[in-house]
């Protein structure tokens, strides 16, 4: 009965903050009621290393054959002028590495009642170039790099056909990963790990909440804390390391 109670408690309360936000201007805000283009080109070869700083907004970087540059397309969205204004591309190339970065504004976010700000990222890079990507919100799609430090806020992250190492700290959304030529590590607050496909060790460090299922690993598969959320594994090659509470949940 108590149960029961909760849940019935719970689901009216969902229900009613999803009506309230669907009626509230900060939903029709993400319209986007002034909002502009942003581009910026910049020559670069594979050795190259990308350094995005990219604060609020989606985020998606592509990795191109034969391309020999950076090709960084936007969309600014705003609430007023003024922040738009303040949504510009600052670059600079330091050595081999590129720095891309959206200047972190003070006052507001995407979600932030009357007062909101994201510029959504749409980048081509060489295919297979290295990158370090930190991003404060937003979902997040990254297709063929090379070895990537990802450092998210929230959003979702959809990782695929990269040939290096990869390592993740996150701290909520789901995290997909399929095709890595290298080892993955993952640290993550919350949301479901799935990966797929990689050619070397797979060790989740540290997890809070959320299923995670690996599939087709050539190395091995290391779980280190884990808060909540079950376990599952198939075709693993190497060594198998997850915590004793979670072996009873594993899947071979």
């Amino acid at each position: 009965m108590r149960t029961t109670l909760v849940s019935t408690l719970v689901s009216t309360l969902v229900s009613t903050l999803l009506v309230v936000g669907a009626a509230s201007p900060a939903a029709g805000q993400r319209d986007c009621e002034h909002e502009a283009t942003r581009s910026v080109t910049i020559r670069a070869s594979t050795g190259d290393v990308l350094h995005l700083i990219a604060r609020a907004g989606s985020l998606t970087v592509r990795g191109r054959e034969g391309l020999t540059e950076v090709r960084v397309m936007g969309r600014a969205c705003a609430s007023s002028e003024e922040l738009l204004e303040q949504l510009r591309l600052e670059t600079d190339r330091s050595g081999s590495t590129i720095r891309v970065e959206v200047p972190d504004i003070e006052g507001g976010s995407w979600l932030s009642g009357n007062r909101y700000h994201a510029l959504h990222l749409d980048i081509e890079v060489p295919k297979g170039m290295a990158a370090r990507i930190e991003d404060g919100s937003g979902e997040i799609v990254l297709e063929g790099l090379g070895s990537l430090d990802l450092n998210d806020g929230s959003g979702s992250i959809e990782i695929t056909d990269m040939d290096g190492d990869i390592v993740i700290v996150d701290g909520s959304g789901d995290i997909t990963v399929r095709g890595v030529d290298g080892s993955i590590g993952v640290n993550d607050g919350s949301g479901s790990i799935s990966i797929r496909d990689v050619e070397g060790t797979v060790d989740v460090e540290d997890d809070g909440s959320g299923s995670i299922d690996v599939r087709d690993v050539a190395g091995d598969f290391i779980v280190g804390d884990d808060g909540s959320g079950g376990i599952t594994y198939d075709n693993v090659s190497g060594r198998v390391d997850i915590p004793r509470r979670d072996r009873r949940r594993q899947r071979r």
